[in-house]
């Protein structure tokens, strides 16, 4: 038995020392697609009202549609909603200064959207690319309706 785990051991160390590329894996950064390389601004295009998963009703927020929401790269990950002249509320800030953040496990962004509240609110984040994000909130424990959030870039850096 111990000449089998020589023989092994041997043939082991024989495939592992003729490989000569070294493998360097290079994670994706996916919040890149949130601020780009310094800072990134979305905007508000549409919401959509679900119920059961499907579509009930699409809306502009007509009170957002001027808001600039900027993601900032770095580790302190600052977040600026910048709330246009248009407002939601006749209490709410011209500007909000936060943090985001994300969670690749769950696929939760948490930020804040000055239309539904002045502090950070876990989305979920449906897709994202350079030019467009949607994320989803549900309204309920069962999870049976939700809004969908849908931005589109306006400005990299």
């Amino acid at each position: 038995m111990s000449k089998q785990l020589l023989l092994f051991a041997s043939l082991t160390l024989l495939v592992f020392s003729s490989c000569t590329e070294e493998i360097t894996p290079t994670p994706y950064e996916y919040t890149k697609v949130f601020t780009g390389e310094n800072s990134k601004t979305w905007k508000l295009k549409f919401i959509e009202y679900t119920l059961d998963g499907a579509v009930e009703e699409t809306f502009n927020l007509s009170c957002a549609s001027d808001d600039q929401y900027i993601f900032y790269a770095g580790s302190e990950r600052a977040y600026k909603a910048i709330t246009g002249a248009k407002k939601c509320s006749s209490d709410e800030s011209d500007v909000i200064n936060d943090a985001w953040s994300f969670n690749n496990a769950s696929a939760t962004l948490t930020m804040v959207l000055p239309f539904f509240t002045e502090s950070g609110l876990p989305f979920i984040v449906r897709e994202a690319k350079k030019k467009k994000l949607e994320i989803e909130i549900f309204l309920d424990e069962e999870n049976s309706s939700s809004y969908r959030i849908h931005f589109e870039s306006t400005d990299e850096n």
